[in-house]
């Protein structure tokens, strides 16, 4: 089976160097090429993919060390290497400091040393991603689980984020996102605000009604405990920004007031505040183009082209798909992974226990049990669950 190459950029005024690291690693990498930086960068921009990145000490443009700390906003887990005929210390201490530089090579290289360093840097940028992914799952298992206990003693708050979930992951595949990672944490973690909240002054702000001083000023600092939370928190530091900002209105209003403007605002913030305000204005049976039209009346407070892209993907979604089946089931005969088609509601006063939508995980699952014996769940539940792979059409089963 044909396996994608590994993709170097190598930046150098020198075309000879250039002509060499093509002719060195044909046909084992993909080696791309470019005589000065802005050139390099701009092309970085749309090919992320780069495991490594070669540069001179003396680049044009901005010079070797500007450019590979700019790179690395751009492809924070590539490794770079760089290139120089000098030998002073504090070109050394600057790359490293500043551009986190992995390896030296003086010039000129033999063939030998430019094989070895551009695979010890194939090799660094395998671990390093390999313990990105291995963080990444932790914390998100992590999250969920801090997620499914938030919403349990706060279903009112957490009942949006099944639901905004799967839209932001449609509009993020519309986009071309290819990492959403921290767009589903957004998300997730966007309720929290509200969930810090009085439950007087949440209920009020809902409801639409006036709030005194002091409490504006509480409901205010919401998005500020939110973000103070969360930014210490090792890889949500811009998860905690982009729900900071997302009560940013496009056109500059709501928070905070001196807040950027346009698409300055972060991507994950516009989509946030996007995804928020068509959730309360949508019916309890789900988005339709009532809604967006709802969001007309303060267009100006949305990006335009995000507005358009969600009416494009969102309008046409129907729920799960055609790999899922519908099943009505008691509580003993859920499933991790089934999602919950209604509001499971108390058998007597009908209180909100779990918002419809919500995919149920192993905790979850045993907190309604117990729930059940002490206070009484209205069952049978109507469930989304993945069918077995004969079955591709929805199917109501009876427990």
């Amino acid at each position: 089976m044909a396996t994608t190459m590994s993709q170097i950029l190598v930046v150098d005024g020198d075309a000879k160097v250039l002509s060499a690291f093509e002719r060195l690693f044909v046909g084992k990498y993909n080696v791309v090429t470019f005589p000065e930086s802005e050139e390099a960068l701009k092309w970085l921009k749309e090919n992320q993919g780069v495991a490594v990145i070669v540069s001179c000490a003396n680049l044009p443009g901005r010079g070797g060390a500007q450019f590979l700390k700019a790179s690395e906003a751009i492809v924070p887990l590539a490794t770079r290497i760089m290139l120089t005929a000098q030998s002073s210390v504090d070109v050394f201490k600057k790359a490293v400091n500043e551009a986190g530089v992995f390896m030296f090579l003086t010039k000129p290289c033999t063939p030998q040393e430019l094989t070895s360093a551009v695979e010890a840097a194939l090799a660094n940028n395998a671990r390093i991603a390999a313990e990105r992914v291995l963080l990444e799952k932790t914390l998100t298992g992590s999250v969920k689980l801090m997620i499914d206990m938030l919403s349990l003693f706060h279903p009112e708050a957490f009942s949006r984020t099944a639901v905004m979930r799967r839209q932001a992951l449609l509009i993020a595949k519309r986009l071309g996102m290819k990492k959403t990672w921290e767009l589903e944490m957004s998300v997730m973690f966007s309720p929290l605000g509200e969930a810090l909240l009085p439950k007087e002054i949440l209920t009020r702000y809902r409801a639409a009604r006036a709030l005194s001083e002091p409490q504006r000023e509480v409901l205010a600092r919401a998005p500020v405990q939110t973000r103070d939370l969360l930014k210490n928190i090792p890889q949500l530091e811009k998860v905690a920004q982009a729900l900071y900002l997302s009560g940013r209105g496009y056109d500059g209003s709501g928070f905070p007031e001196d807040g950027p403007i346009g698409k300055d605002i972060p991507l994950h913030s516009r989509v946030l505040k996007l995804l928020t305000d068509l959730w309360y204005a949508s019916p309890e049976d789900g988005l339709d183009a009532a809604s967006f039209e709802a969001l007309n009346i303060n267009r100006k407070q949305y990006d335009p082209d995000l507005l358009e892209v969600a009416r494009a993907c969102l309008l046409g979604e129907a729920g799960p798909d055609q790999d899922h089946v519908l099943v009505l089931c008691h509580i003993r005969e859920l499933k991790p992974g089934d999602v919950l088609v209604d509001d499971v509601l108390t058998e007597g006063n009908h209180e909100l226990v779990l918002s419809r939508g919500h995919q149920l995980s192993v905790t979850t699952i045993r907190r309604l049990d117990q729930y059940n014996h002490v206070s009484g769940v209205r069952q049978p539940l109507r469930i989304f669950r993945s069918a077995p792979v004969a079955e591709k059409k929805l199917e109501p089963a009876s427990a």
